[in-house]
């Protein structure tokens, strides 16, 4: 995976300096950008694969844009200046930049982004999920019981799918409605879903991918706003593991995140 990210990223700058076709009009949507996301729509060409890279200093985050839809993505690395790169494939790995543009957020509260529906945890008021968190969460005082409510929900509904296999090539964006419905996923799709329930009940958490003291291999978990602090949770770990309630907070130093959304 780093092989082929540094190998993406020298095919980027490449193009950067030599091949610039940018369109007429604004690709990016900045109407919620007080929120912490934008958004991303291209007419392109089918069959082409298409990428969108988020950069603040010297910090970047690698997207998939599926269009022609809007895609929409978070603005995470905190307030100050990003640049937004919508990338075409040429060949291989070699990209060039068909837009971009820069955007400039400064936001009170910068929490505010793990409260948004994004490409990765895409979520809307009328899902028969979310209804489900809101039922989940009715008559419940504080996040810390809707948290665990929605977790067991996840837990005691959800089951690990040993079958579903993911590649580079092939891009996999969770959909929340499907791992409802088929009642199986992967750890990318546990977070994704833990955390479209939470976000709808005004509960900031993250989608974080990286390492675990605990699993062998690239994973993905989540961390939770609870009482003026970020806990982390890993419902995936928990359900192949059969662990019990009472860990469902684990010990933050066992995880090692390397990106986070």
């Amino acid at each position: 995976m780093k092989k082929f990210l540094a190998l993406l990223t020298l095919m980027i700058l490449l193009s950067l300096n030599t091949t610039n076709v940018f369109a007429e009009n604004s690709f990016l949507d900045t109407s919620n950008i007080e929120n912490g996301i934008i958004g991303v729509t291209y007419q392109g060409e089918t069959g082409i694969r298409y990428k969108v890279i988020i950069s603040k200093g010297s910090e970047k985050y690698y997207y998939d844009y599926l269009g022609p839809e809007t895609a929409v993505y978070p603005l995470q690395l905190g307030n100050g200046k990003y640049e937004i790169f919508l990338l075409k494939n040429l060949s291989g790995t070699k990209y060039t930049v068909v837009n971009s543009e820069t955007v400039h957020i400064n936001i009170s509260n910068e929490n505010v982004v793990y409260l948004q529906s994004i490409q990765n945890i895409h979520f809307k008021p009328d899902m028969r999920v979310i209804l489900k968190a809101f039922e989940l969460s009715e008559g419940l005082d504080n996040n810390k019981d809707k948290m665990e409510a929605i977790y067991q929900y996840i837990f005691s509904g959800i089951s690990y799918d040993y079958k579903k296999t993911l590649t580079w090539d092939k891009p996999y964006i969770p959909k929340i409605e499907d791992i409802d419905t088929t009642e199986k996923g992967i750890c990318y799709d546990y977070a994704s879903l833990f955390a479209a329930m939470l976000r709808t009940q005004g509960i900031p958490a993250k989608l974080v991918k990286g390492y675990s003291d605990n699993i062998d291999g690239y994973h993905a978990w989540n961390e939770v706003y609870i009482d003026g602090n970020w806990v982390s949770m890993d419902i995936c770990y928990d359900v192949t593991t059969n662990s019990v309630e009472e860990e469902m907070i684990k010990d933050n130093s066992q995880y090692h995140s390397e990106r986070y959304y």
